[in-house]
């Protein structure tokens, strides 16, 4: 029935990835704009891994991170580059809620962001992206 759509798979493909990249940039250049109070807070998610010190530091780059990302994958310009940024931005926040926040739900939100960025690293940047024009 829908098997028109199947020619638009380049298009969906450009969607998704646009759709993605968006939310990192998002929820993440707030961050980057916001100053050392907030980068402090987003980098408490380092405590996971013992990195007590240095909150700041490690906010504004991961603030950076996800945003360089997000703007590379819907560019799609060194697409895999930015899903690496990102990817790695989304482990250590599923990793950091599943220390510490109590419910499956909200667990699930960055394993889920984690399994569609490996997912798009595989299928890569497709037909639409800049460094194909």
């Amino acid at each position: 029935m829908l098997k028109f759509l199947g020619k638009y798979s380049e298009t969906g493909l450009l969607l998704l990835r646009a759709s993605i990249g968006l939310i990192f940039i998002l929820v993440c250049a707030p961050v980057l704009f916001a100053g050392q109070h907030r980068w402090a807070q987003f980098g408490t998610a380092m405590r996971v891994f013992n990195f007590h010190s240095h909150l700041e530091w490690w906010g504004f780059f991961g603030a950076l991170a996800a945003s360089v990302g997000g703007i590379l994958i819907v560019l799609g310009l060194a697409f895999r580059l930015g899903i690496l940024l990102a990817f790695v931005i989304a482990l250590v926040n599923a990793i950091s809620l599943a220390r510490y926040v109590p419910g499956l739900y909200p667990k699930l939100v960055p394993i889920e962001i984690a399994v569609i960025l490996v997912c798009l690293a595989f299928i890569g940047p497709g037909k639409y992206s800049v460094d194909k024009g």
